[in-house]
């Protein structure tokens, strides 16, 4: 997908306020939104960088919008997409800075959610990626290799949930047991009874992924996500994976621990 496809989609209702063929042709490897003044650290090459310019005020001078654009632009973002709301348009400012750092500005109108700009570019790389040998990962590069670092580390279900989901906006999904106890949720997702959970599982509304891992029908993990979410198929497989390894990990960390427990009851016993 490249930048000016943005620009296609009616749906999006986005608007080119900057920005030559050149950098329209650009490719789009992810996206990222930020208000930060400098999101330099948290930015990879190839995004497209949505900012609401919370940020920016009439006063802070141009030092500050330059030293926005100039972080994205080292950063090697493709673009910038300003959403309007804040600010009622795009500021003069932040246009001048675009023209002479060279990055694309898009200006987003309040009606379209940033949420809405991150599906549509990760649905057209899906449907991109659906058409290439199944070799290719359908999750962006900086984020497998986010979450291959937080499971290494240590990271725990819930926030191996909120790294998996926060590029596609962040969409409410439950880990949840056969039986309907939730794992872990993502912090959109609202507190799901397990009475409720388990009819949702065996209802089908909704779209629901197993957790492949060694595990049986009584204790096997499921990713939901509630009606109404759209998730790219193959990008709910990928995180499924890596919630199966990290099923496995507490697997054997429980199994390692479980001989230890009974050895120390076998020794209080024999006191």
């Amino acid at each position: 997908m490249h930048v000016d496809h943005l620009l296609r989609l009616d749906r999006l209702d986005l608007s080119l306020v900057w920005g030559d063929e050149t950098l329209l042709g650009q490719e789009i490897a992810g996206v990222t939104a930020t208000d930060l003044e400098d999101p330099a650290r948290f930015l990879q090459p190839g995004e497209v960088v949505l900012s609401g310019l919370v940020w920016w005020s009439p006063d802070g001078g141009p030092g500050r919008t330059n030293r926005f654009v100039s972080a994205l632009r080292e950063a090697g973002a493709v673009a910038l997409l300003a959403g309007e709301e804040t600010h009622g348009e795009v500021p003069r400012e932040l246009v001048d800075a675009c023209r002479k750092h060279r990055v694309a500005l898009i200006a987003v109108p309040p009606q379209t959610s940033f949420r809405a700009v991150t599906e549509a570019v990760y649905l057209r790389q899906w449907g991109d990626l659906s058409g290439r040998p199944t070799s290719h990962h359908a999750l962006p590069e900086n984020v497998r290799e986010d979450l291959d670092r937080a499971l290494e580390g240590g990271a725990g279900a819930g926030e191996l949930l909120d790294r998996a989901f926060a590029h596609l906006g962040a969409p409410a999904c439950h880990l949840l047991t056969s039986s309907g106890r939730t794992v872990a949720r993502t912090g959109g997702a609202v507190r799901l009874p397990a009475p409720r959970a388990a009819e949702a599982l065996r209802g089908g509304r909704g779209t629901t992924v197993r957790v492949e891992s060694e595990s049986t029908a009584f204790d096997t993990w499921y990713l939901h996500l509630p009606e109404g979410t759209r998730v790219p198929p193959r990008v709910l497989e990928e995180i499924s994976g890596l919630l199966g390894r990290y099923r496995r990990r507490l697997d054997r960390l429980r199994s390692a621990r479980e001989p230890a427990a009974g050895r120390l009851v076998a020794a209080v016993g024999a006191l």
